[in-house]
């Protein structure tokens, strides 16, 4: 009975899984406006009625998945803080190529967490959703306590914290673009690891100044 019961709960996170897997492709493709459940249904050879047993609107799916993918981006994150020995701006360096790098490797994630915003409140919505990541945060804690140890003065973290994120996610936008894609004219810039490296110096050379003090 029990491994009956263990074998069922992993079909259905497998068959979960499948359904995010799919989900996230479509809403890159079509949009958080232009997705349906019923296209999504189609796309998985499933019923629509079966796709509504696991969420009732595209919008409570959509958030499912921005969860998930935010659930493992963040996780990362603090571990990558929990295990660091060196300097703030070390860490920080750090942070920045798993950033990228996580960008790279999960763009798709990476557009759903970060740029699609979520679908409208549907009429067979149950509630509000309301999901806040915690990424932004993690960065902020990180540089107030840094302010506090190194007792600096005139920093204003917050600010501070916005400025490093805004540049990071210009950067991954940046060379998402034509301009970095060879097979375009106007890819004159070189390749996106490289203009990426130049970023993080850039950013490194700023930040010695402040934390150096």
């Amino acid at each position: 009975m029990t491994q009956t019961r263990a074998r069922s709960k992993k079909a259905k996170e497998q068959q979960i899984q499948k359904i995010i897997e799919e989900a996230r492709d479509l809403f890159i493709e079509e949009g958080t406006r232009g997705f349906s459940m019923r296209a999504l249904a189609k796309r998985l050879e499933m019923s629509q009625g079966n796709l509504y047993n696991y969420w009732v609107s595209k919008r409570e799916l959509w958030y499912e998945i921005v969860k998930r993918d935010f659930a493992d981006f963040e996780s990362e994150l603090s571990n990558i803080v929990a295990s660091h020995k060196g300097t703030i701006v070390e860490l920080l360096e750090d942070l920045a190529d798993f950033y990228f790098d996580f960008a790279e490797s999960n763009y798709r994630k990476y557009q759903i967490m970060f740029i699609l915003p979520p679908p409208p409140t549907e009429s067979n919505d149950q509630t509000e959703i309301i999901f806040e990541p915690q990424s932004i945060n993690m960065l902020l804690l990180i540089l107030e306590n840094a302010i506090i140890e190194a007792k600096i003065e005139n920093v204003d973290s917050k600010k501070l914290a916005l400025y490093l994120w805004t540049v990071m996610h210009g950067t991954v936008l940046i060379t998402n673009t034509i301009l970095f894609n060879e097979k375009f004219e106007t890819a004159v810039f070189g390749k996106k690891d490289d203009f990426q490296e130049y970023v993080k110096n850039q950013l490194k050379a700023q930040l010695d100044k402040v934390f150096t003090k």
